[in-house]
C-alpha cells in the first residue's frame, strides 16, 4: 500500500476520483486524456501543464481553446497547490481530469477545503455563475484594483478568470470526508469551437 493510500481520507478522495474519471468515459463518452491523483508539486504541475498543451495542439483544435484551456488547467492546478487543505496525515492531496468529448473538453480538479469554508465558496460561485459578461469584466477589474488578498494571498480571480475563459457556469460539488473536511470538485466545460 502506497504511502499515500494510508490515509483515510486518501481512500475517500480516491473513491471520488475513480468515479469522476470512469464516469466521463463509460457514462457520458468522453476520452480522458490526462489525470491525476495524489499531491501536486510544482514541477508536477509544470509537467502536466505541458503534456496537455501537447496533447492539445495534436488533436488540430483551434488555437483559442488550446490557449483556454492551458490557462484554466494552470489556474486550477495552482488553486490545488497553494489553497488545498492537508488531510489527516499532513498531505495536501487532490486530483484533476481533462477529458475531450465530441464537442467539448471537460476539466475536473478536486482539493480538500475546511468544512467552515463550504457556504462561502458555494456562495462566491454561485454570485459569479449569475454574473453577465459585462458583470464579470467589472468585478475582475475592480478586484485587481482593490488588490484583495485572501489569509493565502489569493484575490479571488481564479474563479472569475475560469468563467469568463470557459464562457459556462461552473460546476462544483462538496464531498464530506470522515476528517470532518470536505473535498471540494470543480467541474469545467469548454466548446471545442470558439464563435
Amino acid at each position: 500500500m502506497s504511502s499515500v493510500e494510508k490515509s483515510i481520507a486518501a481512500v475517500e478522495i480516491r473513491e471520488i476520483f475513480q468515479n469522476q474519471h470512469d464516469g466521463l468515459e463509460s457514462n457520458e463518452g468522453y476520452k480522458v486524456l490526462i489525470s491525476h491523483f495524489g499531491t501536486f508539486s510544482h514541477d508536477l504541475v509544470s509537467s502536466l501543464s505541458s503534456s496537455t498543451e501537447e496533447l492539445l495542439i495534436s488533436s488540430g483544435d483551434q488555437r483559442m481553446v488550446v490557449k483556454r484551456l492551458f490557462s484554466i488547467l494552470i489556474e486550477g492546478l495552482q488553486n490545488i497547490r497553494l489553497h488545498g487543505e492537508k488531510d489527516d496525515v499532513g498531505r495536501q492531496l487532490g486530483f484533476v481530469v481533462v477529458a475531450r468529448g465530441k464537442e467539448d473538453y471537460r476539466i475536473i480538479m478536486a482539493n480538500i477545503i475546511n468544512a467552515e469554508d463550504h457556504v462561502k465558496v458555494e456562495k462566491y460561485l454561485e454570485q459569479i455563475n449569475h454574473y453577465t459578461v459585462a458583470e464579470l469584466k467589472e468585478t475582475y477589474l475592480s478586484v485587481l484594483t482593490n488588490e484583495f488578498l485572501s489569509d493565502k494571498g489569493g484575490a479571488g480571480l481564479g474563479f472569475i478568470t475560469t468563467r469568463m475563459k470557459s464562457g459556462n457556469p461552473l460546476r462544483y460539488s462538496f464531498y464530506a470526508l470522515k476528517s470532518e473536511q470536505m473535498l471540494f470538485t470543480f467541474d469545467v466545460q469548454l466548446s471545442r469551437k470558439i464563435m
